[in-house]
């Protein structure tokens, strides 16, 4: 009888002494079901590969990451012919920048919705936005769901006189699983 009430209460303190260890970071694996997508009343489409780290739990926002990455090259506009001309030098450029990426720095709770801001690094050029999202979680599956705007002359995409409005629309659809 004394070594099962020694053995019980072993695993009581090993239960207590776990239960207060410092949580592991939990990660979010992309699900293929997302959904990047630019638009403009001249212009839209979407990048058909992208992959990233993400790192969020509502409750531990000084923890969160988001680590993203497009593939320039896999741009669909719907348009074979425009596809190849948004990869030449004066658009994407994609054979000198082989990725577009958003790296977080900040998260903030804005009522039942979120902030992050981060760097975005495109056709070369690294600039500091601020990305409004919502957040829903389901067990084991998350989703982000985020609109914004970018200038494209402030990352040196495209001219003036191109026929193609300066602001462009950005819609991701975010689905996560773990």
């Amino acid at each position: 009888m004394k070594h099962i009430s020694m053995y019980v209460a072993t695993l009581s303190i090993l239960w207590m002494a776990f239960a207060f260890l410092p949580q592991e970071k939990l990660g979010w694996k992309i699900d293929k079901k997302y959904s990047v997508r630019f638009s403009s009343p001249s212009v839209g489409g979407v990048f058909t590969i992208f992959k990233g780290e993400v790192i969020f739990d509502k409750s531990e926002l000084n923890s969160a990451s988001f680590k993203l990455t497009i593939d320039p090259t896999s741009v669909n506009t719907g348009n074979a012919m425009q596809n190849g001309h948004i990869q030449q030098k004066d658009w994407l450029d994609s054979k000198k920048y082989n990725s577009i990426d958003f790296v977080s720095t900040t998260f903030l709770k804005e009522g039942e919705n979120y902030t992050v801001l981060g760097d975005l690094t495109l056709h070369g050029v690294k600039k500091s936005i601020k990305v409004p999202f919502s957040y829903i979680e389901e067990k084991k599956r998350s989703k982000v769901l985020a609109s914004f705007s970018i200038n494209r002359f402030d990352y040196g995409v495209g001219s003036p006189n191109d026929g193609v409005d300066s602001l462009l629309n950005i819609d991701v659809i975010m689905p996560l699983k773990r």
